[in-house]
């Protein structure tokens, strides 16, 4: 008897790859738990197993296609390289000019406020965040410190985005980018500078 085992087959190569965009579109346009693993295999072109096989679980899966699509890793990569002191207005740089494409901005808005509303949701999304985006900041401040200037950098950048582009709160949405930059860089700045130590 010749059972085959180990990994199903996809039909074709790049099965990941394609899994993890038509889950990443599918989540954004029809939300968490409207958006079927047999509906994703559906769009990718492969059987579902493909799915489990290489996430698990839905769970699994839509932390990984979020990541894909929000790509809030691809915007930290690139406001990284430089002084540690002054990652602060950088990263600030590369996030305000991220949400400012209105097309990203609704994206992310959209995962954002489900993620505020759903349990499912926001379990993958935070966990994401804090192995992904707060364990790099860490790595990359480096010492006794690294810690700290993470968590402060992290929860600067988090509440500009919330209070200009979630909340849209009106004194903060409707400033002029750059105003609302160069507003928030003192406090960016403070953050990633380094501890004094007694």
């Amino acid at each position: 008897m010749n059972k085959r085992r180990g990994r199903p087959r996809s039909g074709s190569e790049g099965g990941r790859e394609r899994i993890l965009s038509a889950a990443g579109a599918l989540f954004v346009a029809h939300g968490y738990e409207r958006t079927t693993l047999r509906a994703v295999a559906h769009q990718a072109g492969c059987d579902v197993a493909l799915i489990g096989y290489h996430f698990g679980s839905k769970k699994g899966l839509f932390a990984q296609a979020m990541a894909l699509e929000i790509a809030p890793t691809a915007v930290l990569e690139r406001a990284l390289p430089g002084d540690p002191g002054t990652l602060g207005p950088r990263l600030l740089a590369h996030v305000t000019a991220a949400w400012e494409q209105p097309a990203f901005a609704a994206s992310l808005s959209h995962l954002v406020q489900l993620a505020m509303s759903d349990e499912e949701v926001r379990r993958p999304f935070v966990e994401y965040l804090d192995r992904e985006v707060m364990e790099r900041l860490v790595e990359y401040f480096g010492g006794v410190d690294a810690r700290a200037r993470a968590t402060a950098v992290l929860t600067l950048v988090i509440g500009a985005i919330f209070g200009r582009y979630v909340l849209r709160v009106p004194g903060l949405a409707e400033q002029e980018v750059e105003a609302y930059r160069a507003a928030l860089a003192p406090g960016a700045r403070t953050a990633a500078a380094p501890r004094r130590h007694l």
